[in-house]
């Protein structure tokens, strides 16, 4: 039967275990801190903890902070809470700064012997090599999820991570994206023509079966598929993250009703592209388009099929009834777009116009794929659409959260609203 001792507020719970080499009684231990006020209750309330303290003990379902090291214990973490809580990618980057930052300085440590003192040398370490707060705050945020499910499953009696003293991360978000002209100037952009060298070659008369040289030329050629046409229209109207759209399948799209169904997302791991969940609940989302989407969807939609025809059996895709579980995007065989592929093409896409722009103030800036994004949100919001309206179409868990971001538009807005006061009451 359990011990139970009472210690100021909390209690200690030891289930003896057997003797050692030396007949001394072995005790499995740990601590509790009921959360009853009366003290029946609390009575009740650490009864039961110690019976149900006792069973896993019996069971061999209990650890002890005194047997296993840290890195011993990262892999139980991974398996019980970290593959259940974490999307591969995230859980990915947790492993490898535990591996990097993190077991070199306690890995042979026991858990028990892990005190506030050793975290607080990694953190004051990483400060002193000159690391950026946001690197120092993850790299604890890995440490202290290990930790502390290792005190949730009642291994170790106290976190360490309590109380560590992390640098300040100073809130600095600049948010690049296209005024309206730019974005209107990127539409055109993508169905522009723009000049391309042609090597010099050598061609045969069919009439004459004579040949002659072709010296090097250069010609104007759509050089944007409709594909990537349709990949930037959605990003600009729709606002979408690129996992989003890459995961995008033809049973997504509503002809009919004009919207598109955000309900998974494409995640890179060192094991290749997954499908995953969006990134917040709020992230599942359906989203209203304008009609010239669609009418560059359908296009692009007639052309896929045509290539999967034209493939023949080195088409990757569906065929048939199952078609519409193709994806949207993909790569010159039919399989799923890589993730990375639009951010390169974007790139390619502003510099390639802006080498046909000779004045230097009408050339597009250079932004970010997710920049897109944010251009949606910001053109939206500099024209009156409500903040819960962006904030759902953005997929944002709260829409303190669209505020916090986009704060910049809104100062826009109420520079405009004080300059219409000054007109009123001039």
């Amino acid at each position: 039967m359990a011990t139970i001792v009472k210690r100021g507020n909390s209690y200690r719970i030891m289930v003896s275990v057997g003797r050692d080499t030396n007949d001394k009684q072995i005790f499995k231990t740990t601590t509790y801190h009921p959360t009853a006020t009366t003290p029946k209750r609390i009575e009740n309330e650490v009864s039961d903890f110690a019976r149900e303290f006792e069973k896993k003990v019996r069971n061999g379902e209990t650890f002890d902070g005194d047997s296993i090291k840290f890195a011993e214990f990262i892999p139980t973490w991974e398996k019980k809470w970290g593959k259940q809580n974490l999307t591969t990618r995230i859980l990915e980057d947790y492993l490898y700064v535990l591996k990097k930052r993190v077991v070199p300085h306690i890995g042979n440590m026991y858990l028990s012997k892990i005190k506030r003192i050793h975290i607080q040398s990694i953190i004051d370490g990483m400060i002193e090599k000159g690391y950026a707060p946001k690197t120092i705050k993850w790299t604890f945020t890995c440490i202290n999820s290990v930790i502390k499910y290792a005190y949730r499953m009642e291994i170790i009696e106290k976190n360490p991570c309590d109380r560590i003293a992390l640098p300040r991360i100073k809130q600095v978000r600049e948010i690049k994206y296209f005024t309206l002209d730019q974005a209107k100037t990127f539409l055109k952009a993508l169905e522009g023509t723009y000049p391309i060298k042609m090597k010099a070659h050598t061609r045969t008369l069919k009439s004459t079966g004579q040949t002659y040289r072709v010296p090097e030329y250069t010609e104007n050629r759509d050089r944007i598929s409709t594909q990537f046409q349709v990949y930037f229209y959605l990003a600009l109207y729709g606002g979408f993250r690129r996992g989003e759209m890459v995961a995008l399948t033809w049973e997504d799209i509503d002809f009919e009703e004009h919207t598109i169904n955000i309900c998974k997302a494409v995640s890179k791991t060192s094991g290749g592209q997954v499908i995953k969940d969006p990134k917040t609940e709020s992230g599942n989302r359906t989203v209203s388009l304008p009609a010239v989407c669609f009418t560059k969807l359908r296009k692009w939609r007639v052309e896929q099929m045509e290539m999967a025809v034209s493939l023949g059996s080195k088409w990757e895709g569906l065929r048939g009834d199952d078609y519409d579980k193709n994806s949207v995007f993909i790569t010159d065989t039919g399989s799923q777009m890589c993730v990375d592929t639009p951010s390169h093409k974007f790139k390619e896409i502003l510099d390639m116009y802006n080498a046909t722009v000779e004045d230097e103030s009408k050339k597009l800036p250079i932004i970010r794929l997710h920049d897109l994004r944010h251009t949606s949100a910001t053109l939206l919001l500099s024209e009156n659409c409500d903040i819960e309206t962006v904030s759902h179409r953005l997929g944002h868990s709260k829409a303190s959260v669209t505020l916090d971001i986009y704060g910049h538009a809104l100062e826009t807005k109420d520079r405009s609203a004080s300059e219409k006061l000054t007109q009123l009451f001039a």
